[in-house]
């Protein structure tokens, strides 16, 4: 009798020290995923027509590094484009009366209609 009581706090404190450990584990994992971004302002075209033009570099905890080109009035404030991994993060512009056409050194292009940054 006294083995079956052991082996049943002995099942008992491995289910708790499991699910201490699981939500130990799941809370660092949320918060490591909303840990901020940095974001850095790496190139700034305000003098082009409306939209001005703002690269920023986005470096990320868990992710890595990628680049997004904002097209708006501000730095803060506009449509963002999110560059594809592996491509340039300076790519030629070319305004329309559409809209904005982003050509990258890789033959890539994204254009922007203008509804979406005006």
């Amino acid at each position: 009798m006294a083995t079956k009581v052991s082996g049943c706090l002995v099942q008992i404190l491995l289910f708790l020290l499991g699910a201490v450990l699981g939500t130990g584990l799941t809370a660092v994992a949320g918060v490591v995923m909303f840990v901020p971004d940095r974001t850095t302002v790496i190139s700034v075209d305000p003098t082009s027509t409306a939209p001005g033009v703002y690269v920023k570099k986005v470096e990320r905890l868990v992710g890595g590094t990628y680049y997004e080109i904002w097209l708006g009035p501000t730095p803060d404030r506009g449509h963002v484009v999110t560059v594809p991994a592996g491509w340039d993060h300076d790519p030629k512009r070319e305004t329309t009366s559409d809209g904005m056409r982003l050509k990258f050194g890789n033959g890539g292009e994204i254009f922007v209609p203008k509804a979406s940054y005006s």
